[in-house]
């Protein structure tokens, strides 16, 4: 069997790709074709053929062969002895996002899980690509390995090759440079201030302090796919790429372009944790279903950790910049009630119908395996620290796990996985973590174990005691609806709902969704009126102001702290 696809985008506008896929000596006289549900590293069923029309087939000879739907991403074909089947298609492509594609006058951008069927049974199979592009159009940026000196034809390993490449088309802007002994290319897609030579040092910061984790890079090049857009932000990871959203005056923003550069540095650390450090079951891969994962806090967490903390280790941002980066981990870990109704190791799981599909219960009932799996990395960076006294830390951990997993094994690890890998390095402790504070709700003591570094954990709330109602509002044409109750404020058994128009606090008009400025004046334990209309009947309640239960934490750098502290702390910061 013979695979070879062939991309086309005749008019562009609107929004149409057009594929052939050609099968040539197919294996048995009825083929069936599917597409993928989901993409990896995006976890939520996202029904990709929802945007397929028109599938028709022929054989070799441009006569018809039967082909129908036989599920919402399955067709067969009635080939007989056909020699060849050409099936096409066309798939509407209005989605500018790094999880499906989109196409217009001046780029076509597709994820490959968005666009191509398959042949069932061929999964492992090679196949080629060949890309038409439109008169103006110059490049085809790609991680697929080009044919020869090819610049629109690719050959492709086999399916997962196929679906962890996304492709650009069109004129971006390309900077390209070596680095950790690997060339890179980024490509720009759309307006923005790009500085070609602050990219390349920087990027080259990033990759470098990346590199230096694991002593090995696994690419024999790499590629990033930007676009610059008025608003946004976001990226995947791919194996050998990633693809990332920006706004487009990042380049020209101090503070917007150091979240760019940790956003490249996550998606590049993804590299090691997720493509190749896997946990079970991610890859291979079911492209019909979910696969379920619990440790997401793990490859998507600890890679939150990382990707600030690699912009300070590249000498990109200072240390109280990562130190503030820590404090809104936890700050937000302390403050939302959901992180302690929920084990990270369920809001893994629970990712393909709770993360992606938030509502207005969510921050009262979901735990986020991202910002909570980061605090917990930082964490587990200390532990280790602490109890070898300095002669483990995370990265030892990282870098033995992708040695051992990936470089020998090539497999996935799982949960028994990770839990021997601590056990060697901290005994009992290792179990007592992921048990307590994976598997289980126990609250970590920051303060204690950070004060063992040399840090000090203040909550600059503390100080300021903010009070609130427990209401969160969202302005609407000048009506200032409820969208949120935390159930750990005075709101929430108060018979106020979500989608509420609060109308006044005491006898003052609500004129922001920000209520602070009408409980001036007002102490903890005081009752005030709230007038709210629910479906045109007016009512009111009264509501008992508490003090605000959400942290703002910071971490201090002690000064003189002691030799044993100031030698951990600065193991801690790669400082040594």
């Amino acid at each position: 069997m013979e695979i070879r696809y062939t991309l086309r985008m005749p008019k562009p506008h609107n929004h149409y790709f057009e594929v052939e896929l050609r099968v040539d000596k197919p294996d048995s006289k009825k083929s069936t074709f599917k597409m993928a549900t989901w993409t990896p590293g995006s976890y939520l069923i996202r029904e990709y053929s929802k945007n397929v029309e028109g599938v028709d087939a022929k054989n070799e000879n441009g006569n018809s062969i039967p082909i129908k739907k036989v599920a919402k991403n399955m067709w067969e074909a009635e080939n007989g002895n056909a020699k060849s089947l050409i099936v096409t298609y066309k798939v509407y492509a209005n989605e500018l996002t790094v999880r499906n594609c989109y196409l217009d006058g001046t780029q076509g951008y597709l994820n490959p899980a968005s666009v191509f069927l398959y042949v069932k049974g061929a999964e492992n199979k090679k196949s080629s690509l060949n890309i038409e592009l439109p008169a103006d159009w110059k490049h085809v940026i790609t991680a697929l390995k080009a044919k020869g000196n090819s610049k629109t034809e690719f050959e492709v390993e086999n399916l997962d090759e196929l679906i962890d490449s996304p492709i650009l088309c069109g004129n971006p802007l390309l900077v390209e440079f070596l680095a950790g002994g690997v060339p890179h290319r980024v490509a720009f897609q759309g307006p923005g201030n790009v500085n070609p030579d602050k990219i390349k040092t920087d990027f080259t910061k990033i990759i470098e302090a990346s590199r230096a984790i694991f002593n090995h890079h696994p690419c024999k090049e790499y590629t990033f796919i930007v676009h610059n857009l008025p608003s946004g932000g976001g990226g995947l990871e791919h194996k050998n790429s990633c693809s990332v959203i920006a706004s487009s005056n990042t380049y020209d923003n101090e503070g917007i372009y150091m979240n760019f550069l940790s956003l490249i540095a996550h998606e590049y650390f993804h590299l090691w944790n997720v493509k190749r450090l896997r946990p079970f079951p991610l890859g291979p891969f079911n492209y019909d279903e979910e696969n379920y994962s619990s440790m997401l806090w793990f490859a998507e967490g600890f890679t939150s950790y990382y990707d600030d903390f690699l912009t300070f280790r590249a000498g990109l941002t200072k240390r109280d910049k990562f130190l503030d980066v820590v404090g809104s981990n936890l700050s937000r870990v302390e403050s939302v009630p959901g992180m302690y109704n929920q084990s990270v190791a369920e809001a893994s799981m629970d990712a393909w119908i709770k993360y992606y599909r938030p509502n207005e219960n969510s921050t009262n009932s979901n735990s986020d395996y991202y910002t909570k799996g980061a605090a917990l990395g930082t964490l587990l960076d200390l532990i280790l620290i602490k109890e070898s006294n300095g002669t483990q830390n995370l990265d030892n951990l990282m870098r033995d796990m992708y040695a051992e997993f990936f470089l020998k094994k090539d497999k996935a690890f799982s949960e028994k996985d990770l839990e021997n890998e601590l056990v060697k390095r901290i005994g009992a402790k290792g179990s007592d973590f992921l048990n307590r504070f994976v598997y289980g709700l126990d609250r970590p003591d920051w303060e204690g174990t950070l004060a063992e570094f040399g840090i000090q954990l203040v909550d600059r709330n503390a100080t300021t005691k903010p009070i609130t109602l427990g209401l969160r509002l969202q302005g609407n044409n000048g009506r200032f609806i409820v969208h949120g109750i935390p159930n750990n404020g005075p709101a929430f058994l108060s018979g106020i709902y979500i989608g509420d128009e609060i109308i006044s606090v005491g006898n003052r008009k609500v004129e922001t969704a920000d209520l602070n400025g009408l409980l001036t004046g007002l102490k903890v334990g005081e009752s005030v009126s709230v007038l709210f209309s629910r479906n045109g009947e007016l009512r009111s309640v009264d509501l008992v102001v508490a003090a605000d239960p959400g942290k703002s934490l910071r971490l201090d750098w002690v000064e003189n702290p002691g030799e044993q502290k100031e030698f951990l702390r600065k193991k801690w910061l790669r400082m040594d």
